[in-house]
């Protein structure tokens, strides 16, 4: 049945990426020329004002985007495999394994090297975790959540079996 807790839980892990293209991940804060800059990362470059160069991001974030494309992707499908459970927490598996990759791909190589960059050419950032950063741990939660709920549903099922 389609009404089932899981099916809440990956539905929220589905609007989380959705909310992830509309927050930033990351501010930097660093010098330039005895100025003080403020730039935001996330997966598409902002534009506060026209005349604004950005510094940080020019590009959007493609891999990040098309990583978290591929969660919601899997977590859809996942959704609308209820009447195969065992399939549907291997499916589930697949997306909690490319979650983990993008968690540690973001705050390993893409926020850690983009300070690294900022500090060889311009000076040592200060970074700012912003809201959008702590959306993939809340959806690793999630799908954790729904995992337990398809192994719970999958055990009252084969306990009824059994009374048969």
């Amino acid at each position: 049945m389609i009404q089932r807790i899981q099916t809440l839980w990956m539905a929220f892990v589905v609007l989380l990426t959705v909310a992830t293209f509309f927050f930033p991940l990351a501010i930097f804060s660093f010098d330039f020329k005895s100025l003080q800059f403020n730039e935001i990362y996330g997966l598409l470059p902002t534009k506060l004002t026209p005349e604004a160069m950005p510094l940080v991001q020019k590009t959007p974030a493609w891999s990040l985007i098309f990583m978290q494309l591929g969660i919601a992707l899997i977590s859809l499908v996942a959704i609308f495999l209820y009447k195969n459970r065992s399939l549907q927490l291997k499916v589930l598996s697949a997306a909690f394994l490319l979650l983990a990759i993008y968690v540690g791909y973001l705050f390993l190589y893409r926020i850690d090297g983009l300070s690294k960059e900022i500090a060889a050419i311009y000076s040592t950032p200060k970074v700012t975790y912003a809201v959008g950063c702590y959306f993939p741990i809340l959806q690793l939660l999630l799908m954790i959540l729904a995992q337990r709920a398809i192994r719970k549903d999958e055990r009252l099922v084969r306990s009824s079996d059994r009374l048969r």
